[in-house]
């Protein structure tokens, strides 16, 4: 009788923080920066808290109350979701960034910045190394139009 092999796809969860990933990272409020009224990290935390389509791809990428890397240098593919960043929740942010003070996007930042949900255990980690907001706008394969 011959053998049979099946194979399990194994679930890619390599956009989910670790704890010590999640420990180094900044929080709203406490992101660095020039201060100066700019405070992005807080407007899009606003911005994705009160977003009906942010939470709905969250639900449904299987990520709510988890910590996911959306964007580290390029936006992140987030487990079986076809595009990168959970395109809802990239297409809030880039739009927020897009449409903010020009002082604001070319901010310097450095490491991650932690946003959350308002459960407050669905946080998204932008930022690695150092970094701009702007960087968010046209990072590969994405680019809002001018």
């Amino acid at each position: 009788m011959p053998v049979v092999t099946v194979r399990v796809p194994v679930a890619d969860t390599s956009d989910i923080l670790t704890d010590h990933q999640i420990a180094g990272a900044a929080r709203v409020g406490e992101s660095g920066g020039g201060g100066g009224g700019c405070d992005i990290a807080r407007a899009l935390q606003q911005v994705l808290r009160r977003d009906p389509l942010v939470r709905a791809a969250v639900m449904d990428a299987g990520r709510l109350g988890k910590a996911i890397m959306l964007w580290n240098g390029d936006w992140v593919q987030t487990g079986g979701q076809d595009g990168k960043g959970l395109s809802a929740v990239r297409e809030a942010i880039m739009w927020e960034v897009a449409f903010s003070p020009e002082a604001c996007r070319n901010e310097p930042m450095h490491g991650l910045v932690l946003l959350s949900l308002a459960d407050g255990t669905t946080r998204f980690a932008i930022g690695s190394g150092n970094w701009r907001w702007s960087e968010l706008l046209f990072a590969r394969g994405t680019r809002l139009a001018r």
